[in-house]
């Protein structure tokens, strides 16, 4: 069975309540159901119980015989003709039979269903209502329209789901709301309405496949959260439902999502112990889905990958893109994950070369996947426009030629802007591939900057400062006797040396930042630049130590730069430090009583020092903003704010 016409089968399986048998990703063919229908239908007397037989035969044969499929369907509208209601929920089945066929039909067909049953206020037209609503969502999600989709699922089908008073109809329906959002990566409603989906789906007949979903899709929204405590009870429950249905559920399911949950958690040893069941369950299992073998594979890479194993990650990357070697279109966005990883990996490893050769692969990826869908769009409208076109042709004889005329034009000024939105994603697309080739130079540089400071502060600390006190002890050793003045000016003038080879040191990488965090180093600095005519004040809010190492560094390097730039041109009496961690930002102040300048006139390039370019440098490449407010005689203060997202309220320190 044709993989879309699987994904189509699951669906309406959710929408009209049917049971789903999955072996090795076919389907087990429905000839049992089909017989029992078929007798009880030879039993049955009340046309209108008849009639629903026969809209679920239609259903059953809708994916093995669409002839049969509609013949059952006319059969039920006709055994209906008496009944205003189960004709209207007829409508909701004929809606069903042309999502495979013609989905702008199908969502005409539904919206008729939906108003017919508006009449009707008892229990069963509202679960009808909600599944035809339910069904015109889906269309909208396969059509890409995702505005389309919640407005009616939201509006329209969970007040109807509420009303029909059915729990597992009202899962499906919060089910479909939480995916939407998971998809989007709004983790937070994506929790709330999955967890409301797995309430009420428990609580009757409940789909095995839907629910499934649910509960790793609400594993992972609450680990992305950082909601670890409830992740680890959703998982417990999750392994429960799987041993429960060992028959429909790999338990290699189970092994990948408690491998989410201890990545997450930084139990990185217990995450590849476990997804590595999960790869040897899968197994063992004779499963055959390439893509999941792929996606475990590629998991394990990710895992490894944050715990320092890059060799390891490289191996498990590349059996990765070993299982399915990109032999289908669906698998080309996976192509475009593996090439950010391995730049990503071979950037840890040193392979600067690799990672180079990654980084325009993955640009090429990147873009050839963007004009595919391009293509496919406009092969879609090539398409419709051919089905426009015949359908003219057809009903020529019947419709107006006017009205027809009326369709062409309006077919063409849709094609005209769709052409338009191309013309505008490929010029920002343009822009994007530019900023983000000026984003990886800029990284480089970075990074080699930070890493060359580093090997100087080395040397300088382990070599010339190992040389330098070895000298002093030396001279020490020397008979004072002698030249007992000449020895002690020597000695000063060595002490001056370590002390200043010592100050260079830590500006280039202060011990500090490296083994206690950004607020000790901060600490340090401003202990080490205030003197006797300058008192600096330092004041941190917010746990700044939990920042990555790259972001601390960054920082550091910000207010150093303000610190020595405050010293060298303002002589200020009292310099104020700032640095504060919120919600949704991180707050840098710096304000002296200095001698202040003239903003307008250091704004051009041609006056701007380097100290303040290196500062604008960090803040554009960690996407910050900077405003300087100064008057000469007047003082100056500079103020950063520097994007972060927050799982959590920051602490006050």
């Amino acid at each position: 069975m044709p993989l879309k016409k699987i994904g189509l089968f699951l669906i309406m399986c959710l929408l009209m309540g049917l049971d789903v048998l999955a072996i090795q990703g076919d389907l087990i063919p429905y000839q049992k159901e089909i017989d029992s229908l078929k007798k009880d239908y030879s039993l049955q007397k009340d046309p209108l119980k008849k009639a629903k037989t026969v809209y679920e035969l239609s259903f059953f044969y809708s994916y093995s015989d669409s002839s049969q499929s509609k013949a059952y369907l006319e059969q039920g509208l006709q055994l209906s003709k008496n009944s205003d209601l189960w004709l209207a929920i007829g409508k909701v089945y004929e809606g069903a039979f042309y999502m495979d066929y013609d989905l702008e039909k199908g969502i005409r067909i539904f919206r008729e269903a939906e108003k017919a049953l508006q009449q009707f206020q008892d229990p069963l037209a509202y679960y009808y209502r909600a599944k035809s609503l339910s069904n015109m969502a889906t269309i909208y999600q396969w059509q890409d329209k995702q505005l389309e989709m919640m407005d009616v699922l939201m509006k329209e089908a969970l007040p109807a789901s509420l009303k029909a008073k059915d729990d597992v109809l009202i899962g499906n329906v919060h089910y479909k709301i939480g995916l939407n959002f998971w998809n989007n990566i709004q983790y937070s409603n994506a929790n709330k309405y999955l967890l409301l989906a797995i309430q009420h789906m428990e609580k009757g007949n409940y789909d095995v496949w839907i629910l499934e979903e649910s509960y790793k899709m609400l594993i992972l929204s609450q680990c992305s959260l950082g909601l670890l405590k409830e992740a680890k009870s959703t998982l417990a429950k999750y392994e429960k439902f799987v041993k429960a249905n060992a028959g429909e559920i790999p338990i290699s399911n189970y092994y990948y999502n408690q491998a989410v949950y201890y990545r997450f958690s930084k139990q990185y040893d217990s995450a590849v112990a476990a997804m590595n069941n999960a790869i040897s369950a899968f197994k063992s299992e004779k499963l055959t889905d390439i893509r999941e073998i792929s996606s475990l594979y590629f998991q394990l890479s990710l895992i490894q990958y944050d715990q320092g194993d890059y060799k390891a990650a490289l191996n498990s990357l590349q059996l990765s893109e070993k299982a399915y070697n990109g032999r289908d279109f669906q698998f080309f966005q996976d192509s475009v994950n593996m090439a950010v990883r391995y730049y990503m990996i071979y950037e840890k490893l040193g392979e600067h070369k690799n990672a180079f050769e990654w980084s325009k692969k993955y640009i090429e990826l990147r873009d050839t996947l963007f004009e595919r869908r391009i293509r496919e769009s406009i092969l879609d409208y090539e398409v419709k426009y051919k089905t426009l076109e015949k359908e003219k042709e057809i009903n020529g004889l019947k419709a107006d030629k006017e009205k027809s005329d009326l369709i062409i034009r309006n077919t063409w000024i849709i094609a005209a802007l769709i052409l338009m939105i191309i013309l505008i994603i490929l010029y920002f697309l343009s822009k994007s591939q530019q900023k983000n080739r000026r984003l990886l130079a800029l990284d480089a540089m970075l990074q080699g900057e930070e890493k060359e400071r580093n090997r100087l502060s080395r040397d300088l600390h382990d070599g010339l400062g190992s040389v330098l006190a070895s000298i002093k002890y030396k001279m020490l050793d020397v008979d004072k006797s002698k030249q007992e003045e000449k020895v002690d000016e020597m000695l000063n003038e060595m002490d001056f040396a370590i002390t200043e080879m010592r100050r260079i040191s830590l500006n280039l990488m202060p011990e500090a930042l490296r083994r206690f965090g950004l607020q000790v180093s901060l600490e340090d600095l401003c202990k080490s630049l205030q003197n006797s005519n300058t008192q600096i004040e330092l004041q941190l809010y917010g746990e700044l130590n939990s920042l990555s190492h790259d972001k601390q560094t960054h920082i550091y390097r910000i207010v150093q730069e303000l610190l020595n730039n405050s010293l060298k041109h303002g002589h200020p009496q009292h310099i104020l430090v700032q640095c504060s961690l919120e919600e949704h930002a991180i707050l840098i102040t710096v304000e002296d009583d200095g001698a202040g300048f003239d903003v307008d006139l250091m704004e051009k390039e041609e006056n701007e020092g380097s100290g303040l370019k290196n500062v604008k440098t960090r803040i554009n490449y960690l996407h910050g903003t900077m405003d300087v407010q100064s008057q000469p005689g007047k003082g100056t203060t500079i103020n950063i704010e520097l994007p972060f997202k927050h799982s959590g309220k920051p602490k006050t320190n």
